[in-house]
């Protein structure tokens, strides 16, 4: 087995979120664009639009060499943010190489760990989880530490050190003889939506961060634009499932379910509590959650063994959203989603590994774009119905983002109705999917 293989995995299921506390704490620091926000905002788009970008330009690349590549890559990335006091223009850099990268890298790393299972028989023992929780424990609060800090930037130089310490220990993976096509193909499509959602996501996190009414209108203007392009692009090119299509259908749900809870619980605690709720509300509740999958989600799954492990989860989720809905259950709710969208990955996962021989090095990486897919879709589709809701109740379009940002407390009671029926229509929207994922996986698989 890989050496030093818990400090790996501790870090590969840290580093897909704490680049971004990084970018929060230290990115305003330095005088930047956008009232000091640019680098949040590149990096957090980057790492949603980034995997689509590497697929267009993808050859058929072996996971271990991608997983190597993009540990480099990310590495680069955080030692240029320990220079970020010679200039800004290198945590903007470090924003876009750490963002690309950490989109990506917990896919690759769970294929190889699936990899390790299939050829060699070989897993991480109990023992090995606990060093690696162990491991997150004393990485996360130095690395969070030092970014409060007046040295701010060796943070950064703490997760470059950490990262080489898994490049140099995951050099000794073996090679997989696992088939691969070494054509080199520019996907369009592909290219197409990352253009288009790297602008709208940038330009809907630079409403919700910064006080430039112009950004509202290039929402307005950027969704439906989108939201055209999509359509035409649904009727040109046809979509082409490398997967069984239920797999890539439920993984695009995963990703609205999860991206709505964490920006609606957000909005509302900031709109109508206070920045306490969105840390012991929202966001601990989710992660308790997910901690908590790892231990029971298989047993509840074994539980209801004679229906399909996805319709168990499924209805799970819809709790969670519906909980999500009433002001008092939220953080029950946002424990929920946590806990049934982290036992959905995971069952995502191993059916995507199962399920195609020619697909099966980079079937993760398939459900992990259209998992992003979803989440961004939500995003859009929320920030509109807020802004059309808001316009019908006559909120002045520059208050808005202030409101459910917590920075003017104008017209409060009012944004709480418009989220309200934002959350439901969003609610009914993905119960409705998910009624339909199920109903056709029936037909497919028996269950």
């Amino acid at each position: 087995m890989i050496r030093f293989n818990y400090f790996t995995y501790a870090l590969m299921n840290t580093i897909t979120f704490l680049p971004y506390f990084l970018f929060i704490i230290i990115g305003n620091s330095y005088h930047t664009i956008l009232n000091g926000w640019f680098p949040l905002i590149i990096f957090y788009t980057f790492k949603y639009t980034g995997p689509f970008l590497i697929n267009s330009f993808q050859t058929k690349i072996k996971a271990r060499e991608l997983l190597l590549t993009f540990i480099a890559i990310a590495t680069v990335g955080a030692f240029c943010g320990v220079l970020a006091p010679l200039s800004p223009m290198w945590i903007e850099l470090a924003a876009v190489l750490m963002g690309t990268a950490t989109g990506i890298l917990l896919p690759l790393y769970t294929t190889i760990q699936f990899h390790e299972k299939s050829f060699y028989g070989r897993k991480m023992k109990g023992a090995h989880f606990l060093f690696a929780l162990l491991t997150a424990l004393i990485i996360v609060p130095l690395v969070l530490f030092t970014a409060h800090s007046h040295y701010s930037n060796l943070a950064f130089l703490i997760c470059g050190i950490a990262l080489s310490i898994c490049f140099i220990s995951l050099r000794q993976m073996p090679q997989y003889e696992i088939a691969v096509n070494p054509i080199y193909n520019f996907r369009v499509k592909s290219f197409i939506i990352f253009i288009i959602f790297t602008a709208l996501i940038f330009i809907i996190k630079a409403t919700r961060k910064t006080d430039l009414q112009i950004f509202i209108v290039l929402l307005l203007i950027g969704s439906l634009t989108v939201l055209a392009i999509l359509t035409l692009m649904m009727k040109k090119f046809k979509v082409r499932f490398h997967l069984p299509k239920y797999i890539h259908f439920f993984a695009f749900i995963q990703g609205m379910t999860a991206n709505f809870f964490l920006l609606y619980g957000t909005f509302y605690a900031l709109s109508q509590k206070s920045n306490h709720f969105v840390t012991y509300g929202i966001y601990l509740p989710y992660g308790l959650g997910i901690i908590f999958s790892l231990f029971l989600g298989g047993k509840i799954v074994k539980k209801f063994n004679r229906i399909h492990p996805l319709s168990v989860i499924s209805v799970g989720s819809f709790c969670g959203l519906l909980l999500t809905l009433i002001p008092w259950t939220i953080p029950i709710g946002g424990f929920f989603i946590g806990f049934f969208s982290s036992l959905q990955t995971r069952t995502l996962n191993r059916l995507a590994y199962a399920a195609s021989e020619s697909y099966k090095d980079s079937s993760l990486l398939l459900r992990n774009r259209w998992s992003k897919l979803g989440r961004m879709i939500n995003q859009t589709i929320l920030a509109l119905l807020i802004l059309l809701s808001s316009y019908l109740s006559h909120i002045p379009f520059n208050q808005v983002f202030l409101i459910v940002t917590g920075k003017s407390s104008q017209y409060k009671d009012l944004m709480f109705t418009n989220l309200l029926i934002t959350g439901f229509i969003i609610v009914v929207s993905i119960g409705i999917l998910f009624s339909y994922g199920n109903w056709r996986m029936k037909d497919k698989t028996g269950y």
